[in-house]
């Protein structure tokens, strides 16, 4: 018995090698190796059966060799071919029972087509295969009915190819031996693969067991480590240990990181399984991109002294890409190049496009990968070293999940490595231009506005009219690439520092400025000082995006008036939200100013500082109400603002302009004195510095939906007024 499952197991080695890596499921698998096997036997039974029927002279009965034969070869080829064989083996079955009985009826009947009906039998029991209960009953209850049928209608069938008792006897006997033969053999091979697919389970099971054992044992020793520091400083300061406080926090908040890194990918890894981590396409220059996440990675490799280098045969690829699962892919690898890599190392990184794919090489000179291990890095928690004494921390979640997010993405990722020498990761990207597509035919079907369905639920606010966006930071890539995310949402003006960013400020008077923190000159937190200490620019919403994130620079530039604090590498969606919220709260400033009043205390900083512009700006309006030439310039003047300036904020914080807010002053005034004093119209105009009445009559019934006469009657006839 040993030797017939050793006489499978080559079968079975045999049909590996033809099927090859079609990346198919188990039970799919089985169901190809036993058809294709059942195809060459049958095929060599149906040979045997032809020369059979040529020796006794059955014609019918070669006939039906000559047709069945081509039959099985098609069916094979059609098996090979397939990763679908559920249905495919239906069908099949089915064909092969309509097959055998139209030759039945041919040959007269049952009783004289030398066994035919055999062949229907073995098709009904090798459904086996299927595992599928439904589809074998099925192909049960169609064989039943077509015998029954072959019973009942074979007096009706002609007896003109029906086989003679010596032909008949000679072919039953010998379709018995075939199909019992085959039967058996069959039999015994699906109990074979049956037996191989329960061992493959089972160690499938045990190597679940055993990664399972890994991401415990791994997992453990990846949260008690950096807890066990955070702890033990976190004690050592609450008892009095003050010395290198600094350093101690520093550490505290690195293996906090490293903790919350560790739990966001183990959070994408479960949205990857569940189907919920989505890609968000944007179409733009992926270089500056890719430069700005590799500059990231660079502050890390400072400590051990690793060279980086950036290598790019193009500086411009225009292609769809998902922002934030690429810096994942490219970060995730880059911080690995640079944990394998020795003190004084190398790690570079090349982008080359080639057809239609790009390709991403990270390399490095470490400690690189046994050829033995290879297969097994993408694995999820599975580590090259594995042992407890290993040099270099992880839980075997990073390649695992960066595989992951790669083929979301519709890419695929390699690796090569010489143990002791280099590694070089390669991902290969689609290069696709349907989003600028999709968004080409948005922008023409609404009327010019440039949208997309990533960003529909953060539309442009207020009045439809796109928002300034001051953009401040020295490096080029990254300045590149926020234009690409940003420049379909803001007109979007760049400054290359704080000095340049301050004065630009002044000039345009954006709606809302993002800000690195290190720059030249005049850093971030000095920048943001400045603005929000002057009136002409103190209602600007600032966001400081930096690479610097721990706690003390937060409260920093919270303090210097910041209204966010964004960490590189930032998600394109959020800083997006971010801006639109922040937009969103200014707009609630307008119910405060637009009604020219509105100066009720507030505890809010920010708008204790425009009511200390509103205040400056309404004194010297009523300073100057009766002077008919105080317009909109010598406004200007005392303020000590420009034109453009004046309206900008005005239009921020009131949406309308000054010179509208000086009518509403005025018409204000002269509907307080008609209904306080004694003057009369023309009195009153004078006094609110309109000369002349037809002009004055005009202004006020636009304001108030009447003219002063017809106020002044309202107000006698509601017993409130004066005699006219």
């Amino acid at each position: 018995m040993s030797s017939t499952f050793l006489f499978f197991d080559k079968l079975d080695a045999k049909l590996e090698g033809i099927i090859g890596r079609q990346h198919l499921s188990y039970t799919e698998e089985v169901a190809k190796k036993y058809m294709l096997t059942q195809g060459a036997v049958a095929i060599t039974g149906l040979s045997m059966m032809l020369v059979l029927s040529w020796i006794i002279g059955a014609k019918m009965l070669a006939e039906f060799c000559l047709v069945y034969i081509p039959f099985m070869f098609v069916a094979s080829y059609l098996f090979f071919r397939a990763r679908k064989m559920s249905i495919l083996i239906f069908i099949f079955k089915i064909a092969m029972i309509f097959i055998s009985s139209i030759y039945i009826i041919r040959m007269g009947g049952l009783l004289t087509c030398g066994g035919l009906f055999l062949f229907s039998i073995q098709a009904v029991t090798s459904t086996v295969i299927l595992r599928d209960l439904r589809k074998i009953i099925t192909v049960s209850i169609i064989f039943a009915v077509v015998m029954i049928l072959l019973v009942v209608l074979e007096p009706l069938f002609p007896v003109r190819y029906a086989l003679n008792p010596q032909q008949n006897a000679v072919a039953f006997a010998a379709s018995i031996v075939l199909i019992t033969g085959y039967i058996f053999f069959f039999s015994l091979y699906a109990t074979n693969l049956y037996a191989k697919q329960e061992q493959r389970e089972t160690q499938r099971q045990k190597e679940l067991n055993d990664a399972k054992t890994r991401l415990y044992t791994n997992i453990t020793h990846e949260f008690r480590t950096p807890l066990t520091v955070i702890l033990g400083l976190a004690d050592s300061v609450k008892f009095g240990q003050q010395n290198h406080i600094e350093e101690k926090m520093d550490t505290i908040i690195r293996n906090g990181k490293n903790l919350l890194q560790l739990v966001d990918q183990m959070l994408d890894l479960s949205k990857v399984e569940s189907g919920k981590l989505l890609v968000n396409m944007i179409h733009a220059n992926i270089i500056p991109f890719l430069k700005y996440i590799f500059q990231l990675q660079e502050f890390y490799s400072e400590e051990k002294c690793i060279n980086m280098s950036f290598f790019s045969d193009n500086q411009s690829y225009e292609l769809d890409f998902d922002p934030e699962k690429t810096a994942a892919v490219v970060g995730n690898l880059l911080n690995n190049a640079i944990k394998f890599t020795s003190e004084g190392g190398n790690v570079q990184m090349k982008v080359m496009a080639r057809s239609d794919s790009l390709y991403i090489e990270v390399c490095d000179d470490g400690i690189g990968i046994p050829s033995e291990k290879m297969e097994k890095i993408f694995d999820r928690f599975y580590q090259v070293d594995d042992k407890n004494t290993r040099k270099a921390g992880g839980a075997g979640i990073g390649l695992a999940l960066t595989r992951e997010l790669v083929t979301l993405m519709n890419g695929t990722i390699s690796v090569k490595s010489i143990a002791g020498e280099e590694t070089v990761f390669t991902v290969q990207l689609p290069v696709r231009h349907e989003f600028k597509k999709a968004a080409f035919k948005s922008k023409k079907q609404t009327f010019g506005l440039e949208t997309d369905d990533t960003f529909n639920d953060v539309a442009e606010i207020g009045d439809g009219t796109r928002k300034r966006l001051e953009i401040v930071e020295d490096n080029p890539d990254v300045v590149a690439y926020m234009k690409a995310c940003y420049e379909r949402h803001f007109h979007i003006f760049v400054a290359k520092d704080g000095w340049e960013g301050h004065k630009l400020a002044l000039d345009e008077v954006p709606d809302i400025i993002v800000s690195d923190v290190m720059m030249p000159g005049m850093d971030g937190f000095e920048f943001c000082r400045k603005l929000k200490n002057d009136y002409r620019t103190s209602h600007i919403p600032v966001i400081l995006l930096t690479a610097k994130a721990d706690i003390t620079s937060r409260i920093e530039g919270l303090e210097q008036g910041a209204d966010a604090y964004v960490v590189k590498p930032f998600n394109q969606l959020e800083l997006l939200v971010r801006m639109q919220k922040l937009l969103e709260l200014r707009r609630n400033l307008f119910k405060r100013y637009s009604n020219g009043n509105g100066m009720e205390f507030s505890s809010d900083p920010i708008i204790q500082k425009e009511d200390g512009f509103f205040k400056r700006l309404n004194e010297s309006i009523n300073t100057n109400l009766g002077d008919e030439h105080y317009d909109i310039h010598k406004l200007c003047e005392d303020m000590a603002m420009s034109k453009s300036q004046l309206y900008r904020k005005f239009k921020a914080l009131t949406n309308q302009s000054a010179a509208k807010y000086i009518r509403q002053v005025r018409m204000k005034k002269a509907r307080e004195l008609l209904q306080t004093s004694n003057m009369n119209i023309t009195e009153v105009g004078y006094e609110v510095g309109m000369k002349s009445l037809s002009t004055f009559s005009q202004l006020f019934k636009d304001e108030f939906g009447e003219s002063p006469r017809q106020f002044l009657n309202h107000q006698k006839l509601n017993g409130n007024g004066k005699l006219l």
